[in-house]
């Protein structure tokens, strides 16, 4: 089984904005299932098919998993910045879970106590900016801070629940997914499997393994053998 990005044939752009990390654009394609990796992000996800339309909003993911790819549709998603958030929306309720949202005649949606028109992907940074422009969609600098390790003066407690409301994931698990995402990025350039463990901190390769299994959803050997090397 493979990983998103090796069997769908994505586009994407940005649009500006620092509540968002990039939005992109796929469709169906002549397989049952993909791998899905661990994302701290968050996003929305509008789906044409044949039913009509769905608007999805996926919390962060906090482990590799199997899912389903639905046929004969086109995908588009706005993947929002970590530390961006909507404060009337629980992100701490969001992990590992898909939400459809209320849709009017396959043109309106509903969220935050209101309809929006569905944006299309040229056109998401108007609905983003907005989102922006109403305080419905803001942005915690916390969460930069505690992903780089700076200096931050407020509490632990405070940290804890700042994270949360922000990102849906406790800090310690954000910077777990972060070093395997680089560690999977490593191993992919052709980077062996102990400079990766020295490279990102690992206690030793079984400890790599464990993360990797864990939130890429392959073991090292894997990913190596996978990029052709």
């Amino acid at each position: 089984m493979n990983w998103a990005n090796a069997i769908f044939p994505f586009r994407s752009h940005s649009v500006g904005s620092p509540m968002v990390s990039h939005v992109w654009r796929t469709r169906s394609v002549p397989e049952n299932k993909f791998l899905s990796v661990a994302v701290p992000n968050w996003e929305m996800v509008f789906v044409k098919g044949e039913q009509g339309v769905q608007v999805i909003a996926r919390g962060p993911e906090s482990h590799a998993s199997e899912a389903e790819i639905p046929r004969n549709c086109e995908f588009f998603g706005i993947q929002f910045n970590l530390g961006a958030f909507m404060p009337d929306a629980a992100l701490s309720r969001m992990a590992d879970k898909a939400v459809s949202l209320p849709v009017e005649r396959d043109s309106r949606f509903f969220l935050c106590g209101q309809f929006w028109e569905i944006p299309s992907f040229e056109n998401s940074d108007v609905f983003v900016n907005r989102l922006t422009s109403r305080g419905l969609l803001i942005s915690d600098s916390l969460v930069a801070d505690v992903i780089r390790r700076s200096g931050w003066a407020v509490s632990d407690r405070t940290v804890q629940r700042r994270m949360l409301r922000a990102t849906g994931l406790q800090p310690g698990l954000l910077r777990q997914i972060e070093r395997a995402k680089r560690a999977s990025a490593h191993l992919t350039s052709g980077k062996s499997i102990l400079d990766v463990v020295d490279a990102e901190g690992f206690s030793d390769q079984a400890h790599l393994t464990r993360s990797l299994r864990r939130f890429v959803g392959r073991t090292p050997k894997q990913i190596l053998v996978a990029s052709g090397h």
